[in-house]
């Protein structure tokens, strides 16, 4: 899965997307990590685009897809 950082939107870290299986990882400031299954790459794109992400993932994908949490990942560490 490839991670890309993100420096706006607060409370992310950093994002990664595997278009193969269209899983969303998200990782957390707090080190909590968030695997998001089945998401469209055009989910993932405007996540990109957005002012906020983290408002961004609050409203357009929790609750939406299928979450597991992992709690107080390092990132770069393999899920």
């Amino acid at each position: 899965m490839a991670q890309q950082s993100v420096g706006r939107g607060g409370g992310i870290r950093s994002v990664g997307y595997d278009p193969t299986t269209k899983a969303l990882l998200v990782v957390c400031e707090s080190g909590n990590a968030y695997r998001y299954a089945g998401v469209p790459k055009e989910v993932y794109d405007s996540l990109f685009a957005a002012a906020s992400r983290e408002q961004f993932v609050r409203e357009s994908v929790q609750g939406r897809y299928p979450r597991e949490k992992y709690p107080c990942m390092a990132v770069g560490e393999d899920v």
